[in-house]
């Protein structure tokens, strides 16, 4: 009768400590804007934020405010002027609804959605879009619900900073340059 006992409560133990495990590695589910990572937190478990000096906060608050019609509107790369016509130096971001990115001019174009967070932006993949003729590129093995890419304000416009798409949770080493060289760099409204 012991020997039962013991063996249901080891499978029990195990039981649980499975599904503990299963919790931690479901962190996929959650969207990105809702995950905190350990270094959110201090070691009395509270959350924890790199506060700015007085001076710096003040500044920041003035300058990186939303904007009045908030983040939605066409934005041109700086270093760019020439694509007046936006074919692929450009942001069209809307926060609510999908758009459209340029990754390679005149060749690649993804669809993507953004999600605020915070006072940031996160670009997500939704898919290739139909412009894109290329099918060498796994377009259907990159995840969508981890951001490639995210926007900051700044004094300006705001800056955009590339991640590159990932595959099972990893970054996809063999397409991280795609949209770094066209996308990454600072914008302005246009």
């Amino acid at each position: 009768m012991k020997v039962r006992l013991m063996i249901i409560c080891f499978g029990l133990l195990l039981w649980s400590c499975k599904d503990q495990q299963g919790a931690k590695t479901d962190s996929t589910d959650i969207p990105a804007s809702e995950r905190t990572s350990e270094s959110d937190y201090s070691d009395s478990g509270k959350m924890t934020a790199e506060e700015p000096t007085g001076d710096q906060q003040a500044s920041d608050k003035d300058s990186l405010a939303m904007p009045e019609n908030g983040y939605s509107g066409v934005y041109i790369k700086t270093d760019h002027p020439e694509d007046s016509g936006c074919s692929c130096y450009c942001i069209d971001m809307a926060t609510s609804g999908t758009g459209e990115l340029c990754l390679k001019d005149q060749e690649l174009y993804i669809n993507t959605r953004y999600a605020q967070n915070g006072d940031e932006i996160q670009v997500y993949y939704t898919g290739k879009s139909s412009k894109t003729t290329n099918s060498e590129i796994p377009w259907d093995r990159f995840e969508t619900g981890t951001p490639i890419a995210v926007i900051s304000p700044n004094a300006e416009g705001f800056d955009l900073d590339w991640k590159g798409f990932s595959i099972d949770g990893d970054l996809a080493v063999d397409y991280a340059i795609l949209g770094k060289k066209t996308l990454e760099g600072t914008y302005k409204r246009k």
